[in-house]
This record gives C-alpha cells, structure tokens and sequence, in this order.
C-alpha cells in the first residue's frame, strides 16, 4: 500500500493508553506507515497531495534520515540528546550591539543566574545566546510579522516567555540562526544544530503532559515554540513546510481549548489565528488531503452552527485586535484558504471528469456561494483601526492586504471557474469554450489581476506588511497573461512568399529574429493594446518588488516565488495564440516550486 492510499484515520498519531483524544502522542507510528519519499518533482499525470513527506512526528523528525533534508545526519535519541544551546564560534562575525535585558523581575531557575541577575555591560560581548536572541528581536520578528510593536503578539510571547520556557529560549536562537545563514553560510550547521535542540525540548515538555495528562495552565511555551520552528523551517530547506510541527500544535491548541482556561482566550485566539494563516500557506502550495472539509478552517474544533458555513470564527470583517499574519481580517484568510482549496480540489476532480459530464458539480456551486460571501466582505470604505504602533506598517497597508486576499480569493476561482463569469442563463447549460475564455481573460480576469496590483501599489515597499504579502505577488502572477488582440480565428492568413534576394540592410536585421519567431504571423507593432502594456507593466512591478523583498525577509522562499513567476509567464508565452490550455497548478507540482509564501 502506498502512501497516499493509507487511509486519513491511520495516518493519525495512535491514541494514548488513557484515551483521551487531546493528548499529543509521540509514541512513533510503524516504520510501514510512515514510508515516504522525499518532496521531489512531480511526475505528468500526478497529483501533489498534501505534504505526506511530512506527515510525521516531531520525534519521527528528530530521528529523520536528513541527508535528504538537511545534507546532515540528525541521528540521535531524546535520551541521548542533552537539551543545552549549542557553543558555536562567533569570531567571523560583524560585531553586533550588546543584547542588554531587564531581567531582574524574573525569577528563572533554569537559565544560567548570570543571565537573570545581570544587564551585560556595554563593551562587552555577550555569549552566542545573547547575541543570538538580540538578532531575533532585532531583526527576525520584524521580518517575520506583518508589523512590529509593542502591540505585535509575537514580540510579546517571545519577551514574557524567553527567560521561562526553555523550548522558546531555543526556538529563537533557533530561528535566528537559520535567518542569519543566508548570509553567513557558516552558520548553517549551528543553524541546524539549533533546529535539533529546540526541537528536543519542545519534544520533552510535551511528553511531561502526556504524561500528566492533565493541564494545569496553557502550554504557551510549547505552542508558541512550535510556530516558531515550524514556519521558519523553510529557511534551512525551502521544501519544508513544517506539517509535523503544525499538526503537533492544533492537536494541543484543542486540547488546550476543552479546558475553558477564560483568563488565556486572548492566547488561544492568537494562536487559532496563526494556525489559520499557516494553513493557508499550505493549502495555496499542495491539494488538500482526501477527506478534509475544505471548509473549516479555524484549527480549533468544529463548533454547533449557527448560521452560515462560516460560523465557526467571526462573521466581522475586520479584527478588533491585529494579528502580525491576518492583520486586520481574519475573515479575508480563512476565504483566501477556503477558495484556493476549492480550486485544487476541483483540478484533481476535472481529471476524471469527461467531456460529456455536467457542469453542474459540486464544486461550481460552492464556488459561487464563495463568490457571493468574497463581494459581501465589506473592506471598503476605510474603516477606524486601531493604531499599529508601528511607524512602518500603518494599519491602512494592513487593510490593503486584507483587499488583496480578497481580491486574490475572486480571482483564483475565476480562473479556476470561468464560468462563473458567465451570464446566469447560459451557465447551467455548458462549460465556456476556449474562445470564451480568452474573451473571458481580456474582459475581467486581467482587468482584476490590474486592480489587485493597484492595491499591491499603494503599500510602501518599506512596509513592514511585506512578510504577509508574497502570496498574494503569486496571485497577481497567475492572471498576468498576453491574449490576443483581435479575437481567434480572425487573424490573417498567413500565405507563403516567394524568397527574394537580400536588397537592403533592413532585410540584414530580419536575420536576428529567432527561425521559430520567424515562422509566427508577424503583427503591425502598432496593434499592442493597452491591456499587454498594463500586462508587462504589471509583471514587472511584480519582479521588482519580489526583488525587494529578498532584501528584508529569508530569501529563500522569496527565490522560490521568482523561479515560479518566471516559469509561468514563460508557459503562458510559449502557447500559441488564443490557447488558454496552462494551468499554474501543474507548473508548481511538476516544477516542485513550493515553500511557505509568508
């Protein structure tokens, strides 16, 4: 049986002796059960299901054979393993500023009293710890949160738990590390090192509760470790997605909510909503897994319905409180995710479709309930927010990126559903044509994709919402395509000439044209709408600021956006004219160009 034959129900980490649904078990599954191959280049004709490569458990991880993964052996037991930060050697090193903390109201056992009883002078250089810790709040938070202030979540888990948790005190020198090898290559084994260590400890306090099998507070430490690890996983190896580390969290994120601890609901909310946006990442890169409900999104547990399919979180449009990754609209994410589920649910539908099949499946109604619920998402006019406190990022750019999901969500199903921009009484009766759709792209896909990037415009390209904004570059990318300027089938013919001697020095330049682009039908220069100017306008505003991008976040997810962008234009290019027969989809499984977009 292979991998993607197991069944949904055996892939799940076995139960522990006491049964209790939310505990998170470690126990490691069977070696059958969990052979897997590496992520690697999709073949033509397969599917690239969810990450299965990864449907494994932090302790199948530790023991993982990494010369696939990490070019290094990670072979090695919780027992054998001391849970201790590594000592590395700094010497190459730029100097960076003295990390000083106000320690002296915390009261630590665990961490060395040098560390808690002192501030370390200026002049003096702090151990690798510190110094590594002073990166993360200096320059990875920022970098890996959609703003960064007092009010930013994740610079206050990491202040009120670095001194107390052990798994977040190595989780971010963890991070840290990974984001300075990109440009310190010699870091990449302290990196890695790193990653193994933090990984441990969140391990071994986990397996404290299961043992307890009770929980007397919220686990902040371990679930905050976890997305820490997890989303910046990629920085070390742009394959990974962090899916063990995910499914670790959302199972103790439900454990955590069955105990109703009322003075932790802002947590919990904090990290419901991390969950969700991670998730989302996922679900624009792989299908979703045979079984899922493509439409719960909230990690938590499916509540009694109220009214509508979105009851499971918040039907405002806008968030009281921002989150430094779904910023002010939580609720344009969880559509975002739910529509580009949709989308790659109904291309691995389509291949077992025939051309004598309905048009009527599931999959076009519930694109058009998606439909109406994305034009009923009111963002607009610009609504009160709540300050940022980030000088950067103010809240209108988080506005703009919660317009840019939105608009992103409408046009990946129109994309995915042109008949959807079908009138309604020709849409029960047959799909759109190839014809059609090319007058279905020149008349409201790219006039769309135009609007998504005059809303990517108006963000400062030093705003610090950049972390939240690849995605949604991919999105804009995906409609930038050149239709023809007179419809198909009314081009001229394009009758044979009789060859003639070269007359003029004109004729001598006709020889630079490539033999393939010779034998196209030439077109009068002057024909260029105004419609593929705005289409290479738009793509190359969008290279630029990809570009910009590697300058302020890891650049190796930003790499991978480039190499995607690049390949499908090119795809979208090569085809002849008035074919519409590309799918990004299968450029990104078959060109294995995925990674966490943000």
């Amino acid at each position: 049986m292979t991998a993607s034959e197991i069944p949904q129900q055996q892939r799940k980490p076995p139960r522990s002796p006491n049964d209790n649904p939310f505990v998170v078990t470690l126990s490691p599954p069977t070696a059958e059960a969990y052979t897997r191959e590496e992520v690697g280049g999709v073949t033509h004709g397969e599917m690239a299901l969810w990450p299965q490569s990864e449907d494994i458990g932090l302790s199948d991880l530790l023991g993982f054979d990494s010369t696939n993964m990490f070019d290094q052996d990670f072979s090695g037991s919780l027992e054998s393993i001391a849970v201790e930060t590594p000592t590395f050697d700094f010497s190459t090193f730029d100097q960076l500023p003295d990390f000083c903390f106000d320690t002296a109201s915390q009261g630590n056992t665990w961490l060395d009293p040098s560390l808690s009883s002192q501030v370390q002078p200026l002049g003096v250089d702090p151990d690798p710890s510190m110094r590594l810790l002073k990166c993360w709040f200096d320059e990875v938070c920022p970098a890996w949160s959609g703003f960064d202030s007092k009010s930013n979540m994740n610079r206050r888990m990491a202040e009120d738990l670095w001194q107390s948790s052990p798994p977040v005190f190595t989780a971010l020198q963890s991070m840290s590390a990974s984001f300075l090898s990109a440009r310190l290559p010699q870091m990449r084994q302290s990196a890695m090192n790193l990653l193994k260590t933090a990984t441990l400890s969140v391990q071994a306090e986990i397996q404290e509760l299961n043992e307890k099998n009770v929980l007397d507070e919220m686990p902040t430490g371990i679930l905050f470790a976890l997305i820490c690890l997890g989303t910046t996983i990629c920085w070390l190896d742009t394959r990974r997605v962090g899916w063990p580390f995910l499914q670790e969290a959302k199972t103790l994120l439900r454990w955590t909510s069955q105990q109703q601890f009322a003075s932790d609901a802002d947590k919990l909310d904090f990290f419901n909503k991390s969950l969700v946006y991670w998730d989302m990442l996922i679900s624009f890169i792989y299908d979703p897994e045979p079984g899922t409900d493509i439409h719960q999104v909230s990690a938590l547990l499916p509540r009694p319905p109220r009214s509508g399919p979105l009851a499971a979180y918040s039907q405002s449009s806008y968030e009281a409180e921002h989150h430094a990754w779904t910023g002010v609209s939580l609720l344009s994410t969880t559509l975002f995710t739910r529509s580009i589920r949709l989308c790659r649910f109904y291309r691995r539908r389509t291949t077992e479709i025939t051309p004598q099949s309905p048009l009527m499946t599931p999959e076009i109604e519930q694109a058009k309930e998606l439909e109406v619920e994305l034009l009923q998402l009111q963002l607009s006019p610009t609504p009160l927010l709540n300050d940022t406190g980030d000088h950067r990022t103010p809240a209108a750019d988080l506005l703009h990126v919660a317009q840019g999901y939105q608009l992103a969500s409408l046009l990946q199903l129109y994309i995915r559903f042109p008949a959807l921009l079908m009138p309604q009484s020709q849409l029960v009766l047959r799909d759109p044509n190839e014809e059609e759709i090319t007058m279905l792209w020149h008349k409201r896909i790219i006039p769309l994709t135009l609007r998504l990037i005059e809303v990517l415009e108006k963000i400062p390209s030093e705003s610090g919402s950049c972390a939240i904004q690849p995605l949604l570059y991919l999105c804009a990318a995906t409609g930038l395509r050149y239709t023809p300027t007179s419809p198909p089938g009314t081009e001229p013919s394009n009758s044979p000439t009789k060859p003639r001697p070269m007359e003029s020095i004109l004729d001598y330049l006709d020889l630079l044209k490539d033999p393939v682009e010779r034998d196209k039908q030439a077109e009068d220069p002057l024909s260029v709408s105004q419609m593929a100017i705005d289409v290479s306008k738009g793509r190359a505003f969008i290279l630029r600021r990809l570009s910009l991008f590697k300058e302020c976040l890891h650049p190796g997810p930003i790499e991978v956006a480039e190499r995607f962008t690049k390949e499908l234009w090119a795809a979208y290019d090569e085809v002849p004219r008035g074919s519409m027969d590309v799918c990004w989809i299968s450029i990104m499984d078959k060109k294995d160009l995925r990674t966490l977009f943000g």
